[in-house]
């Protein structure tokens, strides 16, 4: 079997490297850096333009006029949706791309797929199994877009198509190719629109029996009691013991995996699309949640390895995607809602039973929500468990780039560089780099030359 290529990725500014081109220099001779995925905030993609074409046939061009539902754009910030909207100056991208090909250094180019958008745009929004919009007090967790729809599906490949046509890419990494985080609980009824509900049909699944057993598994949920959620707790239940308990019969698990072969096969055809256009050399793949929640959030990594060339994921800090946090930020809003859905339950007693489904008891974890979401947590323990999960789920023909954030404190970035030399990963995708920053490039040079 050939051996993967090494990759050191910087996760970085457009408008940064655009204005410190000699910062790729730098990281390439400091620290072995290969390659960079830029992405421009006030766009949210690498800071493509927009054809007039594809500007013409976008979705989401009024986006300037729906300042209510997203008060960002009354600063000029787009709103996070799939594809390319039309109107931004590529300058500072064609400048970044210009220093990459002086340097040697890789450039992935970066859009967003379906897990934002849908408050913006709720007209293509996701829907739960009963056809209602998602519920908004999740909103920071995501509020998606339906992956099922057809027209803009094929917008999406065809703004894809045109990048890598237009712009001299070494490939992609997408975002956003996921259903909301499962911290957002009205999502993991979604996607329920007409559109999905065609889809299962296409792929063998029935709707209507996936429908009635959610539908038993939210009655269930109503009717536990305190005393029931302590004899979980003390038989150590896992979470799909818990849904066993609650009367699951493989509804919801063919409910999981219609959603995430979704998601595969849109991958997997945005990549042929691609390729077929760019070149086989052309690298297509996107973040994923980690393994603990990988299948909640629409990542069956054995349909993913089929339309992706590379597995890597948000931040190790935190954040939507964080491999350290996604079970804590679950935590943080599953506790609270099986205390409002059960009885005199407590916090403390919640929280415990979350920590054991995913698990994450034998760890030193808040047993209280503030403290979740204030720290500290043990986030090196909690990314090394999800980095070793995924090396040994996935098939050795696919590279593992696990996401590294280097700008907190030493020791943590030590450990954290450490878990991806120890499970032999195949390099990092690096966020919070800061090339002025000497010593955390010793730091990241000397863990990973030793590894």
């Amino acid at each position: 079997m050939a051996e993967h290529p090494r990759r050191l990725i910087w996760f970085c500014e457009t408008e940064y490297v655009a204005e410190h081109p000699d910062s790729l220099k730098k990281l390439r001779d400091e620290i072995g850096l290969t390659t960079i995925m830029p992405e421009s905030y006030t766009c949210h993609t690498s800071g493509f333009r927009a054809t007039e074409e594809i500007a013409r046939r976008g979705p989401f061009e009024d986006w300037r006029q729906r300042t209510e539902q997203y008060p960002p754009a009354r600063e000029g910030i787009y709103p996070p949706v799939a594809g390319t909207i039309g109107g931004f100056d590529d300058t500072a991208l064609l400048r970044v791309i210009e220093a990459c090909r002086q340097t040697g250094i890789e450039i992935w180019g970066h859009i967003g797929l379906w897990s934002y958008g849908g408050d913006v745009y709720p007209e293509y929004a996701m829907r739960d199994i009963e056809g209602q919009l998602l519920d908004m007090r999740y909103k920071q967790w995501g509020i998606g877009l339906c992956p099922s729809r057809k027209d803009t599906n094929e917008w999406t490949r065809d703004c894809l198509v045109d990048l890598i046509r237009r712009y001299d890419l070494d490939g992609f990494d997408v975002d956003h190719a996921r259903y909301p985080a499962p911290a957002n609980l009205h999502s993991l009824l979604a996607c329920g629109c007409s559109f999905c509900q065609q889809e299962a049909g296409r792929l063998g699944f029935d709707f209507g029996r996936m429908k009635e057993g959610l539908l038993r598994l939210r009655a269930g949920l109503s009717a536990l009691t305190r005393q029931q959620i302590l004899r979980m707790g003390q038989a150590r239940s896992g979470f799909w013991e818990f849904l066993a308990y609650l009367g699951e019969d493989g509804a919801v698990l063919e409910w999981l995996q219609f959603r995430a072969l979704v998601m595969a096969e849109r991958m997997r055809e945005f990549r042929t699309a691609v390729q077929d256009a760019g070149g086989a050399d052309k690298v297509f793949g996107s973040d994923v949640f980690p393994p603990s929640i990988a299948l909640l959030g629409g990542h069956n990594y054995e349909a993913w390895e089929r339309g992706a060339d590379y597995l890597t994921g948000g931040s190790s800090h935190g954040g939507v995607v964080g491999w350290a946090t996604t079970v804590t930020n679950l935590a943080s809003e599953w506790a609270p809602a099986l205390c409002r859905t059960v009885t005199d339950l407590r916090e403390e007693e919640a929280l415990q039973l979350v920590y054991r489904m995913f698990g994450y008891d034998d760890l030193d974890l808040p047993l209280a929500v503030a403290g979740l979401r204030e720290g500290p947590l043990p986030l090196a323990q909690m990314f090394a468990r999800e980095v070793s999960r995924l090396k040994a789920q996935v098939r050795e023909r696919m590279p593992l780039y696990p996401p590294v954030s280097v700008g907190g404190e030493p020791e943590l970035v030590r450990l954290l560089l450490e878990t991806v030399v120890n499970n032999q990963c195949e390099g990092a995708l690096f966020s919070g780099l800061d090339p002025q920053n000497d010593e955390t490039l010793t730091l990241i040079r000397k863990v990973l030359s030793e590894g």
